[in-house]
């Protein structure tokens, strides 16, 4: 119970964040854009990390797709995500009881 809670308050937090991120900037923007723009050297520094403790590949094929997409899809990503966990938790069939009466 409270890991639906814990889920449905995170994609409740991704869907906000993923309009405010398509309502202040441009929608179109990515999110390497939005990264550069708070801190040019975070993408060296991100490629550097990535590249030193993992494969190459995790860059070329995780990194780089998420960065080129637009900025607000991500958070809406987590947030279909958190809210399907959400439901799948709050929807598990409890204990069966038995109706019978005992004597």
């Amino acid at each position: 119970m409270i890991a639906s809670r814990a889920l449905a308050v995170l994609a409740a937090a991704s869907f906000v964040a993923a309009f405010a991120l398509a309502t202040l900037f441009p929608p179109m923007s990515t999110l390497a854009q939005l990264v550069a723009r708070d801190d040019p050297h975070a993408l060296a520094a991100l490629h550097d990390a990535l590249v030193a403790h993992s494969s190459a590949w995790v860059w070329d094929t995780l990194a780089v797709p998420l960065l080129t997409r637009p900025s607000w899809l991500l958070p809406v990503c987590i947030g279909i995500l958190a809210a399907g966990g959400a439901t799948t938790i709050a929807s598990r069939a409890g204990v069966a009881r038995s109706h019978r009466r005992r004597s």
